[in-house]
C-alpha cells in the first residue's frame, strides 16, 4: 500500500472549492487537510438574493428549496468538520461573492477548526493576472508540504 490514510489532501476551486468543503465537512476521518479556492459554502445565500430580487410572490416550492440548499452547504455539516483548510479568494471576484469565504472563516474560528486565508487583492475568479494563478497554486502545493511532511 503505497497510501498513508493520514495523508490524503483534497483541493478545488470554484465548484471544486464547494466539493472540498463538503468533503472536509462530511469526512474529516478521511481527509487530513484542504485547500478551498474560492468555494460556494452556503447555497442560501443565492435563494435570499433570489427572492430579495422578486419582492413580490415566493415561488411556492420556496420553503422546500431553502431546505434543499441549506442541506446541500458545507456550512450545515460544520459539527463535524475537524480538519486543517486553506481558503484562497479573490476580493474582486464576480462569480462566487467572497463573503462565502469570510462567513466560512468565521464559523471556523469559532468551532477553534484550524484554517488559514489568503485574500487575492485586485483580482477575479478566474485569476486574470498570471502572477496570482501562480501564487495560487504555489500555495495550495506548500500548504500540503507544510500539513504532510
Amino acid at each position: 500500500n503505497f497510501t498513508d490514510p493520514n495523508k490524503i489532501g483534497l483541493y478545488g476551486g470554484s465548484y471544486g472549492g464547494y466539493l472540498t468543503a463538503m468533503g472536509l465537512a462530511h469526512d474529516s476521518k478521511l481527509f487530513a487537510a484542504g485547500v478551498d479556492i474560492h468555494g460556494v459554502h452556503d447555497w442560501t445565500i443565492n435563494l435570499a438574493d433570489i427572492q430579495a430580487a422578486t419582492k413580490y410572490e415566493k415561488a411556492p416550492d420556496y420553503n422546500l428549496a431553502l431546505k434543499t440548499a441549506w442541506e446541500s452547504s458545507p456550512v450545515a455539516a460544520m459539527n463535524s468538520w475537524k480538519s486543517p483548510v486553506l481558503i484562497i479568494h479573490a476580493d474582486d471576484d464576480r462569480n462566487v461573492r467572497i463573503n462565502q469565504s469570510t462567513d466560512l472563516i468565521q464559523r471556523l474560528n469559532k468551532l477553534k477548526i484550524e484554517n488559514e486565508t489568503i485574500l487575492i487583492p485586485d483580482d477575479t475568479h478566474h485569476w486574470m493576472k498570471y502572477s496570482n494563478a501562480i501564487k495560487v497554486y504555489q500555495a495550495t502545493a506548500d500548504y500540503f508540504v507544510r500539513k504532510f511532511k
